[in-house]
């Protein structure tokens, strides 16, 4: 097993496609077009070459709230392993 170290990155895209999380229940799945990446404080930035790619990322149930595809969102995320993103907040932001 991979230990990541402790990282923050703030992130903001458009939301292509959001859905139940299968392996996680109480969470989401959300499909985002990245559009910027932003390091958060003194934590390591793993997401910086993100910028222009499209990640799944992991969003707990209660900070979802009612977004939908075409909304552009900005979340505070951490990397937790080599393909896993969890977002630990996400709101709705404009253009």
């Amino acid at each position: 097993m991979v230990q990541v170290i402790e990282n923050r990155a703030d992130i903001r895209g458009q939301l292509v496609a959001v859905k139940d999380d299968e392996l996680r229940p109480g969470h989401k799945l959300a499909t985002i077009d990245i559009q910027s990446v932003e390091s958060v404080d003194s934590f390591p930035n793993l997401l910086g070459e993100a910028v222009g790619k499209t990640l799944d990322i992991v969003i707990p149930n209660d900070i979802v709230g009612s977004h939908q595809p075409g909304m552009l969102v900005r979340c505070r995320v951490r990397r937790t392993g080599p393909a896993g993103v969890f977002a630990e907040s996400c709101s709705q932001t404009s253009g």
